[in-house]
């Protein structure tokens, strides 16, 4: 995977995104374009906040609560539980290779106790628990074909 930069003429930047066959093959390409358009409305909506101004249509105008409707719904319901999710399994997927919790807080660049208290967040049941675990188990599932 690599990440290219193009400016443009407007002043504006093009971001692309290259997968390799194997990426895709991995992830799906559907899955992968819509995980693409969940960070693009992240981006933007960041933009919104940022600016205060409406930044994709012709007329900018301050932003409205009708504005962040679509970032408030793709970030919650989309991009943040998927990020959750990819999360867990590499969580859960570095015990079961052998990492250690102090590996695990210096990825997190968080103290062992904090890193040890999310690896055993993993093992728990509930209502909030189940959530997670299927945005858990939606990215450590293989893709078939």
């Amino acid at each position: 995977m690599s990440l290219h930069t193009a400016p443009q003429s407007d002043g504006g930047a093009e971001l692309t995104i290259r997968l390799t066959k194997e990426e895709v093959d991995a992830i799906g390409l559907c899955e992968a374009e819509g995980l693409a358009d969940h960070l693009d409305t992240a981006l933007w909506g960041l933009a919104l906040l940022r600016s205060g101004r409406t930044v994709r249509t012709p007329d900018p105008r301050p932003i409205e609560a009708a504005d962040l409707y679509a970032v408030i719904r793709d970030l919650h319901k989309h991009l943040v539980p998927m990020a959750g999710g990819i999360r867990d399994a590499a969580i859960r997927r570095h015990r079961e290779v052998g990492g250690s919790t102090a590996h695990l807080a210096a990825a997190m660049d968080t103290a062992r106790s904090t890193a040890q208290d999310r690896r055993e967040a993993l093992d728990r049941t509930g209502p909030r628990r189940a959530e997670a675990a299927r945005w858990e188990t939606w990215a450590a599932t293989p893709r078939h074909n």
